[in-house]
C-alpha cells in the first residue's frame, strides 16, 4: 500500500516565477539546480522508493487562477484554451509536469485547465468537470479572486478604473436611465478607494462563506482523485518586500487611462502602510486555505511557498530596486 506524504513543495527563483505578476525572461529547469524529489511528491511506503523516479505518476491536473496559470512567466502557451486563461511554460504546474524525473510527458495524461480570473465559482463549475477521474496529483490554487485581488490592484496600485464618488454617482444615474454606456459596471467598487477596497477584502476573507467556498472546491475536487492520490493546494505570495524600506513611498504605478480622466486626483503611490496592509491579506487567505486543508483530512496538503520568495528577493519593493523604472 502507497501513500503519498504530505507535501508538495514549490521553489522559487530570484525571477519571482511562481508570483507571475511581471512578465520577463524566465530560466531553463536546470537553473533550479539540485532538489530532492521528496520534496516534490513524498511517499510513505514500506518498499523501496526512487525519489527521482516518479515516472509512475500517470495523471497530473492544474486547476485553479493566475498563480497556477503563470500569467506572464516564460511564453504563452496555445494549446485548447490557453490564450484565453493566459496559461504560460513557466507556471509551477507546467514546470512539474516537464521534470525529467516524472519521466517522458507523453506518457503522462497532463491536463492544464487553470485559468486567470477564476474564481472558486470557475473551478468547480467549469473546470473541476473538464478533467478527468481517477486523478494522482491534482494541483490547486483558488481563492486570491473571490477576495477581490483585481480590485485591490486596481483601487492600491494601477488604478485601470478608481473613481471618486461623484464619478461613481454619474455612472450609476446613467445606468438608472438605460444609457448603454454605463451598464455592465460595479460602480460602487469602483469608488472604493485602496483603504475601503482592502477593508473590503479583509471583510470577505474573514467571512463564514469564504471559508465555506474553500472547503466546497476542496470536497469538489477530492472527487477526482484515484484511491491513492493527493490534492496539493497551493496559497499565496506576498507582493512587497517585507523591509519595508522607504524607496517606494513615493513610486506610482497609477496607468495613463486613470491620469487622463483624474487629472485632479493624485495618483496612488506605493506607501508603506498600503504595502503592509496588502501583505497582511495574504498572510490572512493563507491561513483561512490552511485551515481548510486540514479540516479536509489527509488527501490534502497545503503549500506555503512565501518564504521562499522572500528567501530569493522574488517581492516587489526589494531593496536597492528603483520600481519607478518600468521595462
Amino acid at each position: 500500500m502507497v501513500k503519498f506524504g504530505p507535501l508538495l513543495r514549490i521553489w522559487v527563483t530570484e525571477d519571482r516565477q511562481v508570483c507571475a505578476f511581471r512578465p520577463t525572461a524566465r530560466p531553463s529547469l536546470v537553473d533550479y539546480g539540485p532538489m530532492s524529489m521528496n520534496n516534490i511528491f513524498a511517499r510513505e511506503t514500506t518498499d523501496f522508493f526512487n525519489p527521482d523516479d516518479l515516472s509512475w505518476i500517470h495523471k497530473l491536473a492544474a486547476i485553479g487562477d493566475s498563480y497556477s496559470a503563470g500569467i506572464g512567466a516564460g511564453d504563452g502557451l496555445h494549446g485548447e484554451g490557453d490564450e484565453n486563461c493566459r496559461r504560460y511554460d513557466h507556471s509551477y504546474p507546467y514546470l512539474i509536469n516537464q521534470d525529467e524525473r516524472l519521466g517522458d510527458p507523453s506518457k503522462r495524461n497532463f491536463q492544464f485547465k487553470s485559468c486567470s480570473g477564476a474564481v472558486i465559482r470557475n473551478v468547480i463549475e467549469d473546470q473541476l468537470p473538464s478533467i478527468d477521474s481517477d486523478q494522482q496529483i491534482i494541483l490547486l490554487s483558488t481563492g486570491g479572486n473571490d477576495a477581490e485581488l483585481v480590485n485591490i490592484l486596481n483601487q492600491c496600485v494601477y488604478q485601470w478604473f478608481a473613481l471618486k464618488d461623484q464619478h461613481s454617482t454619474v455612472g450609476k444615474v446613467a445606468e438608472m436611465k438605460g444609457e448603454p454606456w454605463a451598464k455592465g459596471w460595479d460602480w460602487d467598487a469602483a469608488s472604493r478607494g485602496c483603504l475601503g477596497q482592502l477593508q473590503y477584502s479583509k471583510n470577505i476573507i474573514n467571512s463564514d462563506e469564504f471559508s465555506q467556498r474553500i472547503d466546497s472546491v476542496i470536497e469538489a475536487t477530492k472527487k477526482k482523485l484515484s484511491t491513492e492520490s493527493m490534492i496539493y493546494y497551493t496559497g499565496y505570495a506576498k507582493f512587497w518586500s517585507t523591509d519595508y524600506g522607504s524607496a517606494c513611498d513615493k513610486v506610482s504605478w497609477s496607468t495613463w487611462l486613470f491620469k487622463s480622466y483624474n487629472i485632479w486626483q493624485p495618483a496612488a503611490r506605493l506607501e508603506e502602510l498600503r504595502r503592509r496592509e496588502m501583505n497582511r491579506l495574504v498572510d490572512l487567505i493563507n491561513d483561512k486555505i490552511e485551515a481548510a486543508v486540514k479540516r479536509s483530512g489527509d488527501k490534502v496538503s497545503f503549500v506555503n511557498y512565501d518564504k521562499y520568495v522572500g528567501h530569493f528577493k522574488g517581492h516587489y519593493c526589494e531593496d536597492g530596486v528603483d520600481e519607478s523604472v518600468v521595462g
